[in-house]
Parts: structure tokens; sequence; C-alpha cells
């Protein structure tokens, strides 16, 4: 546990956070990906309350930042859900993706539509 940072002080942060039942093993999982309270804290801030464990180790993994969920609610894509994040990142649907797209007439997409252009390859 040392070695990753999972201490007593990581686990009362979370806690805060109302992460207060994080089993060992994904409390290691949070430091190895960067899971931390400060990254928990900026998501509760953009309407992500309070996404499990799992979910907050995928977004970390596949890259989901608070930037590219604030970058999208701009675009007009105020809540999507956290399965909708992940394969967007996956699929490559990036807001300039999203802006390409709209600029050539392509408006009110969904999340969606957007995922499944981008795996059939079109940009």
């Amino acid at each position: 546990m040392r070695i990753h940072g999972a201490t007593p002080e990581f686990a009362d942060q979370l806690k805060k956070l109302g992460y207060d039942h994080v089993d060992l093993e994904k409390l290691i999982a949070f430091r190895i990906h960067g899971v931390s309270p400060e990254y928990i804290e900026h998501l509760q801030k953009l309407g992500y309350r309070h996404p499990d464990p799992d979910q907050l180790i995928a977004f970390r993994i596949h890259g989901v930042s608070p930037e590219f969920v604030e970058n999208l609610k701009r675009l007009g894509y105020e809540n999507p859900t956290p399965d909708q994040l992940v394969a967007m990142r996956i699929h490559g649907v990036t807001p300039e993706y999203i802006t390409s797209l709209k600029s050539h007439g392509m408006k009110d997409l969904t999340i969606d539509q957007l995922v499944s252009m981008r795996i059939h390859g079109i940009n």
C-alpha cells in the first residue's frame, strides 16, 4: 500500500467525498491510475456526483478528463453517462471531431450517433 501511496490519509480524503467503502484493491488502483481527490472533486463540480470506483478508474485509463467533459458541455452535450464518456474516448470522439462535423452541417447528433460514425470511419 505504501509503495503506491494508498495511505490512511488518502482513504480519509476519499471518505469526505462519499467514497467510504472503497476496498484496498480499488484504493491502490486509484493511486496507480491517478484517481485523486482533486480529480473526483472536479468531476463532482461538473455534475458527476458519485461515479462508482470502477467508472473512475475507467475514466482515468481512457482519458476522461474534466477538461474533456467541460468541452463537451460547451458543445451542447450536457450530461453524457459515464459509459458514454468512456465510449467517446475509446473511439476518438473528440470535441474537435464534433466541431468538424458541425461545420459540415451535421448538427444535433446524439452521442451514440457520434460514436457509431467514428466506428464506421466517418470523418
